[in-house]
């Protein structure tokens, strides 16, 4: 896996390079705010990949509308970390479990919203 791809012609050369699949993620953008959102270049990278590795996303998804978003508009997988550390740094070992299920019931109630029966509904091109 290639993380920090915000690019078409990037996400291209690392799996002509042999990726397994390509992370699109700003994660300097804390750092340089100028740079491009990863939720923009998310559709442009997908659209190269065409389908030739996983397309992951992983930048600022902190609720079950980012993942929506995201898997809207090309990615196959939503990384997720934030949410875990608070939840655990909070309730300790029962903190990954309340998280998870918290995250599940946003999804499920964002799901309901749009009239999406599973995430296939949601998906590009599906």
């Amino acid at each position: 896996m290639v993380k920090g791809l915000l690019r078409p012609d990037e996400a291209e050369k690392a799996i002509d390079c042999g990726a397994d699949g390509v992370v699109v993620s700003n994660h300097g953008g804390r750092q340089f705010d100028a740079a491009q959102a990863a939720i923009d270049a998310l559709p442009v990278v997908a659209e190269k990949v065409a389908g030739r590795a996983p397309v992951l996303f992983d930048s600022g998804v902190l609720w079950g509308l980012d993942i929506l978003r995201a898997l809207s508009r090309g990615a196959d997988f939503c990384l997720l970390g934030r949410g875990f550390l608070y939840a655990v740094a909070a309730l300790g070992d029962k903190g990954g479990n309340h998280a998870y299920s918290v995250l599940k019931q946003d999804l499920e109630n964002n799901m309901i919203q749009m009239g999406a029966r599973t995430l296939r509904d949601v998906k590009r091109d599906e």
